[in-house]
């Protein structure tokens, strides 16, 4: 309690040197108003001219760069339209402070401080545009893929983003760090020696960036793509350096460590051609054996007509006989490999086999059992 109250004390004693010797500095300069006008002018134009470059010329020159052919200068006149109105504020704001009606001393003391903000605040803000412009690297790959033979799509251009990202953050972090005067070199070599440590610590993590690399090179599945694996079934949502996001169809989200997504079999259910479409009809057991024929020709010419069903696989065979019914095969491919057009075309056939049963007056049949009752003879 006593070093708080002697903390207030020593603050309020600060504050009111600070008015005073402003005072008196104010006293011995009679223009010092003006000047001080003059600088809040100042503040006040380059923050106008920071909204005049924020809601006018930024917007312009994004437009007219996309009317444009260098996809480069789209890219970049789109992440740096953020950062460039704060970046006009910032030096405004330094040039007006240091036009302050000061004293000589003070601005000289302050000039340094002054100086390494407004560099950390650039550092910062050329950061910020460089990682809202990094699809720069995605477009340099896609010049040299045939060099590297990587097919660049939105599931590469999305990892290439994220490691561009943390590299600027990276770089700029250690120029922010040089600037607050830290050995950088001393930094980085540190740095070396705790990510060896790190990195043979966290065998996990580094298997699970490889397994990332892994899956975007080799590219089982892509962003978009309706996999299934032993752990989960959905879409693929995301692909990170440690793991990939799946959406189940009930939405909840499923993040599958990548290593153990390399080390598994993937079934990719996007990149399916086909989907079976394969069940027995059951028919009563007292239908004659001319109809079931005609069923069997009707069936047949049913899903060979129809466009979605691959004629060359249509097969209707009487299959067998059941506990209680006859059983009819009926077996062919649907040429829609999506979920959810193939459940369309399924249920259009499941219709049209039903009206085709009840057109040729043929029973399903239905699990049941006959009971024979021996009466026994008594002399």
């Amino acid at each position: 309690m006593e070093a708080a109250k002697r903390f207030v004390s020593g603050l309020k004693g600060q504050v009111l040197w600070f008015m005073e010797a402003l005072r008196e500095y104010w006293a011995a300069t009679p223009g010092w108003p003006l000047h001080f006008g003059l600088c809040v002018l100042a503040f006040a134009a380059a923050y106008l001219f920071s909204r005049l470059v924020r809601y006018r010329l930024a917007p312009w020159a994004v437009r007219r760069a996309e009317r444009g052919h260098s996809k480069l200068m789209q890219i970049l006149m789109r992440g740096f339209s953020r950062p460039a109105p704060v970046v006009v504020w910032a030096v405004g704001l330094y040039f007006a402070v240091l036009s302050l009606p000061l004293p000589p001393a003070w601005l000289a003391g302050a000039a340094p401080w002054l100086g390494k903000a407004l560099r950390i605040a650039l550092i910062c803000l050329f950061a910020w545009g460089l990682t809202g412009s990094s699809d720069i690297g995605p477009l340099m790959m896609k010049n040299v893929q045939g060099k590297l033979d990587v097919e660049m799509d939105r599931t590469v251009a999305a990892f290439v983003n994220k490691i561009l990202r943390v590299v600027v953050i990276c770089f700029a972090l250690v120029m922010v760090l040089g600037e607050l005067g830290y050995n950088v070199n001393g930094l980085i070599t540190g740095m070396g020696l705790a990510g060896l440590t790190v990195s043979l610590a966290a065998k996990d993590s580094a298997s699970n960036f490889f397994a990332g690399l892994v899956i975007i090179l080799e590219k089982p599945f892509v962003l978009g793509d309706w996999v299934i694996t032993s752990q989960a079934e959905g879409e693929v949502e995301d692909i990170s350096f440690r793991s990939t996001k799946v959406r189940r169809l009930d939405g909840s989200l499923v993040i599958l460590p990548n290593s153990i997504l390399c080390a598994e079999a993937i079934t990719n259910g996007t990149q399916r051609k086909k989907r079976l479409f394969r069940f027995c009809i059951g028919v009563t057991y007292g239908t004659a054996k001319e109809r079931i024929e005609a069923l069997m020709a009707r069936l047949r010419a049913l899903l060979a007509e129809d466009p979605d069903v691959d004629s060359q696989s249509v097969l209707v065979r009487l299959q067998g006989f059941g506990a209680s019914s006859i059983e009819v095969l009926v077996h062919c491919y649907l040429l829609t490999p999506a979920w959810n057009q193939a459940m369309l075309v399924q249920d259009r056939l499941n219709l049209a086999i039903l009206s085709l049963m009840r057109e040729l007056e043929i029973d399903f049949a239905f699990p049941s059992q006959s009971i024979y009752i021996e009466k026994a003879s008594h002399g």
